[in-house]
């Protein structure tokens, strides 16, 4: 939807470029890249350390420790509250969409899992979660993404 409705001017900002077209051009596909990776933040793993949540600059552990409870919260992302300030995680539909679609919430599920696994040791996983099961940071996709959504839409625009 960002490439078909971005607008930039007949031929492409590169035909005649300007300081302040390209920094628009520029920032609005990098925050475009971003707000995809965001919502494609709805993994989560758990390893017998804790949970490992995806984050912009690196993906960060929350220790079993931490954790003292997992909610659903009403705009569809995880809340780990506990001993420290809440983290949030995740991008599940939120649960009035699930009720609107009749559909199970599978963010209600690995909410209430990810409570049981903290309060119960014997529980969780006792094996190490590897980095294709934790994914990467967001940046590594951003800047990528970026640059193709902005020569997408240089080519388009042509």
């Amino acid at each position: 939807m960002f490439v078909a409705f971005v607008d930039r001017p007949a031929g492409g900002v590169l035909a005649d470029p300007q300081p302040g077209s390209l920094v628009f051009a520029g920032w609005t596909s990098v925050v475009a890249a971003w707000v995809c990776c965001r919502l494609g933040m709805w993994r989560v793993a758990a390893d017998r350390e804790g949970v490992h949540v995806r984050r912009f600059w690196a993906v960060r552990c929350i220790p079993w420790s931490a954790i003292g409870h997992v909610e659903l919260r009403r705009d569809g992302f995880l809340g780990f509250s506990g001993p420290e300030a809440e983290v949030l995680a995740g991008s599940f539909l939120p649960p009035w969409a699930n009720r609107l679609l009749r559909r199970t919430s599978h963010g209600s599920h690995v909410a209430d899992t990810l409570t049981v696994l903290s309060r119960h040791p014997e529980l969780r996983p006792q094996g190490q979660a590897v980095r294709a099961v934790t994914g990467v940071a967001f940046v590594w996709w951003v800047l990528p993404l970026a640059v193709v959504l902005f020569a997408a839409t240089e080519i388009l625009h042509r």
